[in-house]
């Protein structure tokens, strides 16, 4: 029983971090430091961009954009993967017994936050250098979308041993009103 309490904890404290973050930042932070981007997107948030882009991006985010994406975006960014680090690690020992599967997820959801760290401290140089050169932009971009890889990669994931341990759950109920 107690075995099942942390973990459980855990996933909802991470849950609401997660979410409380993720809100304010898509909500409120991103739309506003892309506001006059001409439709380019965050570091964050653009897959295999190209260093022309992430310069183009840097000239028109301005210094109202450059501020709240360095001191209010990257900010909170630098806390968000301990919260959803904490709720995919909480998931996966709820939900995967011990083995090389749920070894490989937490190592997964340890390399998404390694990454995401990467990518904040890539994004702080780029902002205020503001002219990366062509192998940092790439080099930054490719952090980017290994993260995002990873993170979609371990979404699925558990959401697959979610409908797993529905589905045994509710197996078991049918088994046992069987008997």
């Amino acid at each position: 029983m107690k075995k099942r309490i942390f973990p459980g904890l855990t996933a909802v404290i991470g849950g609401i971090g997660t979410a409380i973050i993720g809100i304010i930042m898509n909500l409120i932070l991103i739309p506003r430091i892309e506001s006059n981007t001409n439709g380019i997107r965050c570091f964050d948030m653009n897959l295999f961009y190209k260093p022309e882009t992430a310069r183009e991006f840097l000239n028109l985010i301005g210094e109202e954009g450059r501020f709240i994406y360095l001191h209010r975006q990257l900010l909170l960014d630098f806390i968000y993967p301990v919260f959803y680090t904490l709720l995919f690690v909480s998931l996966i020992c709820l939900l995967c017994k011990s083995g090389a599967g749920r070894r490989v997820l937490l190592t997964g959801a340890v390399i998404l936050a390694i990454s995401d760290y990467a990518e904040n401290i890539m994004s702080i140089i780029m902002l205020k250098s503001g002219v990366p050169s062509d192998l940092f932009a790439v080099t930054a971009s490719v952090i980017t979308s290994l993260k995002t890889i990873v993170m979609y990669l371990l979404i699925l994931s558990i959401i697959v041993l979610l409908i797993r341990f529905i589905i045994t759950r509710r197996k078991g109920k049918v088994n046992n009103a069987d008997d």
